[in-house]
Formats: structure tokens, C-alpha cells, sequence
């Protein structure tokens, strides 16, 4: 099949990996992907344009940047029909962003198939983030119901995400959860590089309870650090491996210094992508404390591809991911209380650990991975939607 990719993003952090992997996936099944996107489909290190779009974005005032938004919708629209009638796809695939309804538009216009692909209800997220103001509040909620239920498929990446856009007038029979994959031959059990585990004054008998990402509020790391004093407390050998950087890491080595963590909470700064998974290697058991209520964690995914005993937040969006007692350990509530408990009964049981562990692995080469998600979107089509 041929296939339009569409998307209106920088290329960076999560959503430049899901771009990737997804047209990579599309590609190794066979199928022939033209990326429609002012930045293109290269990694932003490699990609000249990243810097020039980076520079506009920031030199506009809000406003101005948003009014801007809102007429790409015009590009997106020309630039799509021109590459439609050029090379005639199958169906566009097109990475949902605020304000765009060009993609949806021509497609309609050309009578082509499009699967739009939701990872966020931006609209929401984006009048409760305190430092970015939406200007066109009306509007944006509006082009976003209007997107999500005029596409062929709105394609989303949590049953919370679902929920929300039925409860925002989208008809369930639109709408399509496929949680986010892993690149599983990226991801995979090996052995535990022991330079890197001397550089961290690790040793391979040491018990790594570990958490990757941005250092955000919204992640509950301040539950995971009070989590792991009273686990530390109890157990002499085991440390928390924090593999990040983020705009709240100054405030977690506070915490850190306050609950007299120092020797056994290890927060690396920002590590490049292509080496993460070296360091979700060291982890025993990998913990996703906290997530914003609509989000598909992707670390949760590559803790799972690397075989690691997985631990979350007794949420659905999580249960999307994990099988409780199979692949995956939830605690319920927002204190400690609820997470170490759950941390105790795997440090009594390794044989759990090892059989979650396992279990994770082999989901994600049956299921999450993103070859499989983008089998799924080409059956969509194959089944006559």
C-alpha cells in the first residue's frame, strides 16, 4: 500500500521516536510511506530544518505563533492534495496536532481514507499547562471534535483518552485504542554493561528499583523517593536509578538530601535515547509511579521489552499495557503505603519477578510493538473499516 504520513511537529523527545518507529513499521511491512511534514521525518540532530522551525516558534509571541497554527491548516491541506494526486495513496495517516483540519479536509475532498492518530486531548492539556496560555480556546476545543469525528479512524492511546473525546461529543464507533509499542529489537534482555554499573558505583548484585523520563511534577517521583526511604530502610543493598533530566530535578535532590538518600538515589541527567536501554538494563524493578490520566507511557512498554518486573498506578490507562499479576503490579492510592507494599512482596519473591519479567517480554513481541500497531492500522483498512 502507498501511505501519506502527516504530522506537524518538531521530531523531538517521545513524539519524534513514535513518528519514526511508526513510518519504520509501516515501511518493514512493505509498504511504501511519504512523509508530508515542514520538518520531514529525520531525527532533529540531522535535520537543519529543526533549527530554523525552532527559531520562528520561539520569536513569535503566543498569539501571533497560534494565529499561525490555525492558517496551517491551509498548508496542510495544499500540500496534502498535491502529494495525493501525485502519487494516489491508499490512506493518510496524519499525527493529530491543535487546530489542524486541513488533513481531515482533503481527505474528504479526494475521497481517501485517514486514520488520525491521538495522543493527546491538546486542547485540555493545553489551557492546564500553567506556562503556556491558549488563546483561541473556542476554536481549539472545537477543530478538535470536529477532527476526531470526521476522520475515517480516530486512532487513541488510552481507554481514558476514548472516554474523554465521547464525553466531548466524538461517537465511540470512531474511535480506535491502540496503546503506544516499542521498538522490541531495540529493547531486548542483555547482559548488564559493568563498566556503566562501576561508573554508578553499582555492582550486579545490587537490587535497582528504576524510573526513566523527563523529571516532571506530573510523574509522582516525590511518591516513588518516599516509597523508597521506607524500602531502604529495610534492605541495605538496593538503590533507585532515576535515568533524566527535567525542570524539577533541583526539588528532588532536595527531597533526596532531606530524607538522607544521598548514597543510594542515583539521578543521571539526560541520557541520548540510543542509550537508554543500557541503563533500564540495570533496573530490577522499574516503576512508573504516576502519568498525566490520558497518557500511554512508552517507558512502561520498553520496562517491558527489557523483560523488567513492572510496577504502576492501578489506572487504566496502565491497564491498557500491563495484566495485573501476569506481565505487571499495580498499587492503588497515592501515598506510599500502597507502592511499598507492592515493592516488599516482589523483593520476598524473586521467582515472581523473574516469571512478570518474562511474561512482559513476551508481550511485547505478541502485542506492543509498533510493527504490530501498524499491522492493526493496515487492517483497518483491508477490513473495510
Amino acid at each position: 500500500m502507498k501511505i501519506i504520513y502527516h504530522h506537524r511537529t518538531l521530531g523531538d523527545g517521545a513524539e519524534g521516536i513514535h513518528i519514526r518507529e511508526m513510518i519504520h513499521a509501516f515501511r518493514s511491512l512493505g509498504h511504501t510511506v511519504t512523509v508530508v511534514a515542514p520538518a520531514g521525518e529525520h531525527p532533529p540532530q540531522i535535520n537543519p530544518k529543526v533549527g530554523i522551525l525552532s527559531t520562528i516558534k520561539s520569536s513569535l509571541p503566543g498569539f501571533l505563533f497560534e494565529f499561525c497554527e490555525i492558517l496551517y491548516s491551509l498548508y496542510s491541506f495544499v500540500s496534502i492534495c498535491i502529494k495525493s494526486i501525485e502519487i494516489k495513496p491508499d490512506f493518510i495517516y496524519d499525527r493529530y496536532i491543535t487546530y489542524n483540519m486541513g488533513s481531515v479536509i482533503a481527505a474528504k475532498f479526494l475521497k481517501i481514507p485517514i486514520f488520525l492518530e491521538v495522543n493527546a486531548p491538546l486542547a485540555l492539556e493545553r489551557t492546564e499547562q500553567p506556562d503556556e496560555k491558549l488563546y483561541f480556546k473556542r476554536i481549539a476545543f472545537w477543530t478538535e471534535r470536529w477532527v476526531c469525528s470526521n476522520a475515517t479512524k480516530t486512532i487513541v492511546v488510552s481507554t481514558p483518552l476514548k472516554n474523554y473525546l465521547i464525553s466531548v461529543g466524538v461517537n465511540a464507533d470512531k474511535i480506535v485504542v491502540l496503546p503506544n509499542g516499542v521498538n522490541h529489537e531495540k529493547f531486548f534482555p542483555h547482559e548488564k554493561d559493568e563498566n556503566l554499573l562501576r561508573n554508578y558505583g553499582l555492582t550486579k548484585s545490587d537490587i535497582v528499583i528504576g524510573f526513566t523520563g523527563i523529571l516532571r511534577a506530573w510523574h509522582g517521583l516525590e511518591l516513588l523517593l518516599d516509597s523508597f526511604r521506607a524500602i531502604s530502610q529495610e534492605y541495605e543493598n538496593v538503590f533507585l536509578l532515576i535515568v533524566g533530566d527535567g525542570p524539577i530535578r533541583y526539588d528532588l535532590e532536595d527531597l533526596i538530601n532531606n530524607f538522607n538518600l544521598k548514597s543510594k538515589v542515583i539521578i543521571t541527567g539526560r541520557i541520548p535515547y540510543n542509550k537508554v536501554h543500557e541503563y533500564v538494563n540495570f533496573f530490577d524493578i522499574a516503576v512508573s509511579p504516576k502519568s498525566t490520566f490520558y497518557a500511554s507511557p512508552m517507558k512502561v512498554v520498553e520496562y517491558m521489552a527489557l523483560g523488567k518486573t513492572v510496577v504502576t498506578p492501578n489506572e487504566e490507562n496502565f491497564l491498557d499495557l500491563i495484566d495485573v499479576g501476569k506481565n505487571g503490579m499495580v498499587f492503588t492510592g497515592e501515598s506510599k503505603d500502597g507502592l511499598t507494599i507492592v515493592l516488599k512482596e516482589l523483593f520476598k519473591n524473586r521467582n515472581l519477578m523473574t516469571e512478570l519479567g518474562g511474561n512482559a517480554r513476551k508481550k511485547v513481541q505478541d502485542r506492543l510493538n509498533w510493527r504490530c500497531n501498524g499491522s492493526r492500522v493496515c487492517q483497518m483498512l483491508e477490513d473495510k473499516i
